[in-house]
């Protein structure tokens, strides 16, 4: 078994075999096959015996791991050692983060120690769902009324709406995306704000036009998409806003064939909640790991 690196850029043949690989098993790594599509990460594979991918993963320029090791809980002592080997030869001096699946998570982070010593400041584990069709409630959630009709409405934000979500994506970082130890970064949240516009990725809810609540996909892969940063204003809450624009993201994905999946914090009863009325079901662990 070996480590072998492909760098951004590598030949179609390549690409095809990892590609195919990631797509068996997208529901948990929408976001390491769309960034390695996007060519913005340096990727790696973990060959076998016959040089077949075994796993995925990636480092990008800013320091975050994401991963893709399936049998990470069978062969976790054997990918232990080679991951240790490897990472002690690889510059991991600005690594951020480590981003996947629980277990490919873990085994990531002991071979980290065990190269480098380095120990993550914080760690934060999530439950997947996936969208499941027809399991979701049969209303539209809401449980207010417009002064007019048409009051209530969801759509996809153009960047003319930019400066009047600045506020809304700065309230949903500080409460549900920064740890203690992180400050906010108006210029970096703006930039995210600015990207997932332009890609047609941002969605608002709105009240006679006021934006109430927002919701993004912030991955697509080849059949699925992750949905994410969910955030209702909180004068606007317990009102169905989110479980209305979720329903409607949800609806126009599948529409066109594509799977929904996101992942959401066990404790955060009320979001898991919600998921779950708009047909979302656990299919596993979820792990965050910031240095």
């Amino acid at each position: 078994m070996l480590v072998l690196s492909l760098g951004k850029l590598f030949d179609a043949k390549k690409f095809s075999a990892v590609e195919s690989f990631l797509v068996r098993h997208e529901k948990s790594c929408v976001s390491l096959l769309d960034r390695i599509c996007r060519h913005e990460v340096s990727v790696y594979c973990i060959l076998g015996e016959r040089h077949e991918i075994r796993g995925v993963f990636s480092y990008s320029q800013g320091g975050q791991i994401l991963h893709c090791i399936p049998d990470a809980l069978e062969r976790y002592d054997e990918y232990l050692v080679i991951f240790r080997i490897y990472f002690s030869n690889l510059n991991l001096e600005n690594l951020f983060s480590v981003i996947g699946e629980e277990t490919g998570t873990n085994l990531i982070l002991s071979a980290v120690y065990l190269a480098t010593k380095k120990i993550p400041e914080s760690n934060q584990t999530f439950n997947l769902m996936e969208y499941v069709p027809h399991r979701e409630s049969s209303t539209n959630g809401l449980k207010v009324r417009p002064a007019r009709e048409g009051g209530i409405y969801a759509a996809n934000c153009s960047m003319k709406l930019l400066d009047a979500l600045v506020p809304i994506q700065e309230a949903y970082e500080r409460e549900e995306v920064l740890t203690i130890e992180q400050e906010f970064n108006p210029l970096m949240s703006k930039y995210v704000l600015k990207k997932s516009i332009s890609e047609k990725n941002l969605y608002a809810a709105f009240l006679e036009d006021k934006i109430v609540a927002k919701a993004a996909v912030n991955a697509s892969g080849k059949n699925c998409v992750q949905l994410g940063g969910v955030f209702t204003l909180p004068n606007y809450r317990k009102l169905g806003f989110a479980e209305f624009l979720i329903k409607k993201i949800v609806a126009e994905k599948n529409a066109v064939g594509k799977g929904i999946v996101l992942f959401v914090k066990p404790k955060n009863v009320a979001a898991v909640t919600l998921y779950k009325r708009c047909g979302f079901s656990n299919f596993g662990k979820f792990k965050i790991s910031y240095y």
